[in-house]
């Protein structure tokens, strides 16, 4: 029982989950931060459900990958057999997307396209190299989704910096994956990351103090994932990238004048960072 349980918390990826929440919170500050947390809490859980279910959807896909270069993987192991995590994988998909009709139809569409950008991109990402961009986009519109759930028409300009930012860490990120399985990185993807970072200045600035520090850890993980890449370490380097989104999005709240969700979405690295010892998020 404990190895089934433990190992469907590494096939769903649970260590990078609060990634996930945090980039909510930046989407629900972008939409005006209204006081309505069941609706928080509600839009938190079907984005938190569509990207275990995503999860999950792709060591379907990449079964037989994963049997030449990561026997390690519940389903090449047999602990969790592929059409049960299958089927999960659709079910949660199609409770998440559901879950949404009653928060109005843009909420609803939205929610419907970024599930399917997850299951797209799932498919077609061993193939299609252009691929990444579609999980650039999968990152990105979490915002837009928790920000059209805080309000019908979020501020244009915040949400589209915010969303470029967070693909083009994001971007960076999956290229620098693509090779962790022979530790020789794309040493050029990391480049994205900064650019991510400096990015998010253009939303403004409403809580300097804040947004300089929030600002400072970020950069001190970027010195970090450089450190790690320049020694070839990538799985490392991809775990702390993976933890450091939810350092950009803590930087985006500070710019946003978001201090208690700045904090929260600090709090989200810290755990991402402790989850990531006993469960791997690649």
């Amino acid at each position: 029982m404990k190895s089934q349980i433990h190992a469907w918390a590494r096939l769903l990826r649970l260590g990078n989950l609060p990634t996930v929440l945090s980039n909510v919170l930046v989407g629900w500050a972008i939409g005006g931060w209204p006081a309505d947390g069941e609706r928080l809490l509600a839009i938190g859980g079907v984005v938190g459900v569509i990207y275990l279910a995503g999860m999950v959807l792709n060591d379907v896909v990449d079964v037989e990958v994963d049997r030449r270069s990561r026997a390690d993987r519940p389903l090449v192991t047999g602990t969790v057999r592929r059409g049960t995590a299958g089927t999960v994988a659709v079910l949660l998909l199609l409770l998440a997307v559901g879950a949404t009709a009653p928060m109005g139809p843009a909420v609803f569409t939205a929610t419907a396209i970024l599930a399917s950008l997850v299951v797209i991109y799932d498919l077609s990402h061993r193939f299609w190299p252009v691929a990444i961009l579609g999980m650039a986009l999968c990152r990105s519109m979490v915002y837009l989704v928790a920000a059209l759930a805080a309000t019908d028409a979020p501020p244009g300009r915040w949400l589209l910096i915010a969303m470029l930012a967070l693909g083009l860490w994001t971007a960076g990120l999956t290229l620098l994956a693509r090779r962790e399985a022979r530790d020789d990185p794309m040493r050029w993807s990391v480049a994205l990351l900064p650019v991510a970072a400096l990015i998010t200045v253009l939303v403004g600035c409403q809580n300097l103090p804040l947004a300089a520090l929030t600002g400072s850890l970020l950069v001190l993980q970027l010195l970090w994932i450089l450190v790690r890449v320049r020694a070839d370490s990538v799985i490392p380097a991809v775990l702390a990238a993976i933890a450091g989104i939810s350092l950009l999005d803590a930087l985006l709240l500070s710019l946003l004048d978001a201090p208690i969700a700045a904090l929260v979405a600090v709090c989200c690295f810290a755990v991402v960072t402790l989850l990531h010892r006993p469960l791997p998020g690649t």
